[in-house]
């Protein structure tokens, strides 16, 4: 028995030469940035200076080259800085928004992995720049900023995860998410002789018997959790009706695009509201840790000598 796919047929993706750049790039991206944090913590550049006490650290060979004022640590510190702020081209790609005239830069999915990259990636370095050291002043209130901002962010990303959203990853609103829901039902047939019957037939009711609508945000944790269980049923039951390959994926797919429209149905309301409160407390800190951050920069630009520290780097 093998499982048809008939019905609405979803648009096949195209690989374009844009994402083939996007993804080449991005992945190059991150790749020299994780071994550049890799380079200075782990390949013992830094590391037995980054753990040494206080006591000791001035008495570090490296202590002149990675302290914070150093051209080491200024290095770092430059990097983590440059990161931060040229996430910032995401929220400029979105303003730009979806006109002929901007399709040339891709779209705004690719601009937010880069983002989150450089989310991610910049308080690395900053802690870097700290020589993993606690901050102290308004510096420190910068720092807790700009973890708080990372963390956020992170959260942001996941529940905007929750909105429905088309075959072409676009955010949809509630009446053509349920569009789109009724034409992944409509897709999925098994007719069978080689596969068990049976099994498909768990498979099938682990979604078709799934609808909930959540109004709290404890339920709409329970309902990722019970969604993420029955994605997992869903392949275990496929698995024991003996689909494999192309079969198994086409099925699958439609199958769990199912469970999580239908989740991000029910916690349609829920998720709105989250996503509301959570700019509420993003958007202040992450202005808050840019002020602080400028405020810094001046004061080791005039007073603190960090440029003439950097031309120590060039040979």
């Amino acid at each position: 028995m093998s499982v048809a796919v008939v019905g609405a047929q979803a648009p096949v993706a195209k690989t374009s030469l844009w994402s083939v750049f996007a993804w080449t790039w991005l992945l190059s991206f991150g790749t020299l940035l994780g071994a550049g944090a890799a380079a200075v913590l782990g390949l013992g550049f830094g590391s037995g200076y980054y753990l040494s006490s206080d006591a000791v650290r001035a008495d570090h060979p490296m202590h002149q080259w990675l302290r914070p004022g150093g051209p080491g640590g200024v290095l770092l510190g430059v990097i983590g800085t440059t990161l931060m702020t040229v996430m910032l081209t995401y929220s400029i790609r979105k303003l730009l928004g979806t006109g002929r005239w901007f399709r040339w830069m891709g779209n705004t999915t690719w601009w937010l992995r880069f983002h989150m990259i450089c989310g991610v990636m910049g308080p690395v370095y900053i802690v870097l720049h700290t020589g993993l050291r606690m901050p102290k002043g308004i510096i420190a209130i910068g720092f807790w900023c700009m973890v708080l901002v990372a963390l956020s962010g992170l959260f942001g990303r996941y529940v905007y995860g929750h909105f429905p959203k088309s075959a072409a990853g676009k955010a949809m609103n509630l009446k053509e998410a349920k569009s789109e829901l009724a034409d992944l039902r409509a897709r999925l047939v098994s007719e069978t002789a080689d596969a068990d019957g049976a099994a498909i037939g768990k498979a099938v009711s682990l979604v078709h018997d799934f609808e909930r609508e959540i109004h709290s945000i404890v339920g709409w944790v329970a309902l990722d959790f019970e969604v993420r269980r029955r994605i997992d049923l869903v392949k275990v039951h496929l698995r024991r009706a003996g689909l494999q390959g192309h079969t198994f994926r086409e099925a699958s797919h439609t199958l769990v695009s199912q469970l999580e429209l239908q989740r991000n149905l029910g916690a349609w309301e829920v998720s709105r509201r989250l996503f509301r409160w959570w700019h509420l407390f993003h958007n202040p800190l992450a202005r808050a840790m840019y002020l602080i951050v400028a405020l810094h920069l001046f004061n080791a630009i005039i007073f603190g000598g960090a440029l003439s520290q950097l031309t120590l780097l060039v040979p």
